[in-house]
């Protein structure tokens, strides 16, 4: 009986693939006024790194995320049912967005592409 449940978990073992990528995403941030109005548009980039299923941002901590075939996401709502933090990147195009409403408010959109390694900078 146990070798039956060993080759049962087999499959899973060889077919189990975590997610774990560092993204660089070049795109533009737009930073909110007290009254809730745009102020600045800029340019900026972003490096997220995504780890099983958990965001590890500088600004944002770690979060768990919702990851499927063709996206990953997060949405957390503040008490009254709006957006405090939400976090989407589409894995087919790598178009990111991410909404932040809590302390300094900012949205944050742009494309996003897998950080080469530095074995891979190398070219000769």
């Amino acid at each position: 009986m146990k070798k039956l449940f060993f080759l049962l978990l087999i499959p899973s073992i060889i077919y189990a693939e975590p997610l774990s990528v560092d993204l660089v995403c070049e795109g533009e941030v737009t930073l909110f006024c007290e009254d809730g109005s745009p102020c600045l548009k800029e340019p900026a980039t972003e490096k997220i790194k995504i780890s099983g299923s958990t965001l590890i941002h500088k600004l944002h901590g770690n979060h768990f995320l919702n990851v499927d075939a063709s996206s990953v996401s997060l949405e957390e709502l503040d008490s009254d049912g709006s957006i405090g933090f939400s976090f989407f990147i589409d894995r087919k195009t790598g178009q990111i967005e991410i909404i932040s409403r809590w302390q300094k408010p900012y949205e944050y959109r742009g494309v996003c592409s897998v950080e080469p390694f530095p074995e891979q900078l190398n070219i000769d």
